[in-house]
């Protein structure tokens, strides 16, 4: 019989490298599925005593936390944590941690193809000739050599995408007030008002968390602020964009072309009008999900939990707020 910990997972698959270091503890695992509700939540925690929960994204509120008062972690499988009530964990001593740079090489990797594919109206050429028509013409794509790239957050993976652009020539800069200046990438330029970027770039990737103060930063106002002809891409998080304003942006020709990897809400309404759009990239939120992302993640995760519970110093750019 196990002793271990007690130890929700909110996932329905984990990586077997993670498996094996919760067997290795001893840890009683409890699983729910990555989509489970608040209340499918509450009742597992509920059921015995519980110590961490390895969440993906079922909301941890505070309901959540009081049903569980022996709960020491909540290690979030990713890096955005806009689903776990940070503020009210912390004020019954509740660790949060996330898994800081695990994914971003995955997520950069996604987003250097969406830049690619959409500045090259890929899916209106797949679209054609599927239906039958051989057009060469139709659409006029541009290099990515040459252009003018904007990253909005420069963390981990706009880090990494700035390395992985780095053969073809563009000219980059980044808007991150929040970023150290011996952290930015060498050869980039830095931005301090978004709105000077918006006006700047070719293409503009977002990469920055989901906060009070990035919800809808891109809204009509930022959309208009962009030249006509410049190219979206969203592997950030869904919020990040208003929706509406970035199908009537679209739709006016005003901008070039999307990619989105993420949604305002997810899985999207399937009458959205954003499907009908011509050169747009869609991806159901997979930036993170490579076999190797997805196991450095599971691990990184489950060694956040014994972190805590080993009273443990975690790393520094694990620890949300």
């Amino acid at each position: 019989m196990r002793n271990g910990p007690r130890i929700i997972i909110n996932s329905d698959v984990l990586a077997p490298a993670a498996l094996a270091l919760l067997e290795a503890r001893g840890a009683q695992i409890r699983t729910l599925p990555t989509h489970a509700s608040e209340a499918e939540m509450i009742a597992a925690v509920a059921e015995a005593p519980t110590h961490a929960i390895l969440v993906r994204t079922t909301k941890i509120t505070p309901a959540v936390y009081d049903a569980a008062p022996d709960l020491r972690v909540v290690s979030k499988h990713g890096v955005g944590y806009d689903n776990i009530d940070v503020a009210a964990a912390s004020e019954r001593g509740i660790a949060v941690l996330r898994t800081h740079g695990a994914n971003a090489r995955s997520v950069a990797e996604l987003a250097l193809g969406m830049m690619i594919s959409v500045l090259r109206y890929m899916v209106p050429f797949d679209t054609a000739l599927k239906q039958g028509t051989w057009s060469q013409s139709a659409f006029m794509g541009r290099e990515l050599s040459g252009s003018k790239l904007g990253i909005v957050g420069c963390g981990a993976v706009g880090s990494s995408l700035v390395a992985l652009c780095q053969p073809f020539d563009l000219e980059i800069r980044i808007y991150d007030p929040y970023i150290a200046p011996d952290a930015i990438p060498e050869g980039v330029g830095r931005v301090s008002v978004l709105d000077d970027l918006l006006e700047w770039a070719d293409i503009v990737t977002l990469h920055c968390p989901l906060t009070e103060e990035t919800d809808r930063m891109i809204d009509a106002a930022a959309l208009a602020r962009m030249r006509k002809g410049t190219f979206l891409v969203n592997a950030g998080r869904g919020p990040l964009v208003d929706d509406v304003a970035l199908v009537a942006a679209l739709e006016s020709g005003h901008l070039a072309g999307a990619a989105l990897d993420t949604f305002v809400v997810e899985p999207p309404d399937p009458n959205h009008p954003l499907w009908k759009q011509k050169n747009v990239v869609f991806t159901p939120h997979i930036g993170g999900s490579t076999r190797q992302s997805l196991e450095r993640v599971a691990v990184q995760a489950v060694e956040n939990i014994f972190y805590v519970l080993d009273d443990v110093p975690p790393p520094s750019k694990c620890v949300v707020g």
